[in-house]
């Protein structure tokens, strides 16, 4: 929970500076990111708090690849059944790199390591406790860190309307415990981080190609 707090603390005050005008949002978020990261590797590799990691190999993978084409398939429908509206206005080239590289390569691993890789490997070990869902186990850690997971994503409140926030949360827990789930049986990271990765990127990089066609 020291990590939570910690990665808590880091974000409120890159919220705080981005309030003020200090820095632009495309920075915020990866000095935030970057933050997240030095937490996760600090723990690892000076604390020596281990959690799996994971690797290339193909049963591990197998799933995350799944899961990952489910999740593009899911931006796919979502843009089709709700296209983007005429007049929005795009960021400006380098911006919009900017946000499609952070996308494409930080966001996932970075929280991929603190929340499932440490937060969640922590709470596990410290609560050995299951939820049964009929003769399904369900860690209770696991359950805990995604509901911590979705909880952190409310600082996006600070851009964007409360009640998209809140959604937005929600979606998290619920993602966060599939994550969860799919990380305890596979221990692999670098899965985790790919869908992740691939979720997070296809969600804006869908509805901006859809928008770059009906307005061509």
């Amino acid at each position: 929970m020291v990590a939570y707090a910690l990665a808590v603390a880091g974000t409120a005050a890159v919220v705080a500076a981005l309030r003020t005008g200090a820095i632009p949002g495309v920075i915020a978020n990866y000095v935030a990111h970057a933050w997240m990261a030095a937490i996760a590797l600090t723990w690892f590799f000076v604390r020596r708090r281990r959690f799996p990691v994971g690797g290339h190999n193909a049963a591990s993978l197998r799933p995350w690849f799944v899961l990952a084409l489910i999740l593009l398939a899911a931006n796919v429908i979502a843009t089709i059944v709700s296209p983007p509206a005429a007049g929005r206005r795009l960021p400006e080239a380098p911006i919009l790199v900017a946000q499609l590289v952070f996308l494409a390569f930080v966001v996932g691993p970075t929280e991929e390591f603190l929340f499932r890789g440490l937060i969640q490997t922590a709470l596990n070990r410290s609560i050995p406790a299951r939820i049964w869902l009929r003769s399904w186990p369900l860690s209770a850690g696991t359950v805990v860190a995604a509901v911590l997971f979705g909880v952190f994503h409310l600082v996006n409140a600070v851009y964007q309307p409360i009640g998209a926030t809140v959604q937005q949360a929600v979606t998290a827990i619920a993602i966060g415990l599939v994550f969860g789930v799919l990380y305890d049986r596979s221990k692999n990271l670098v899965g985790a981080s790919l869908a992740h990765s691939v979720a997070d990127f296809s969600g804006t990089a869908i509805p901006l190609l859809a928008y770059v066609v009906i307005n061509r």
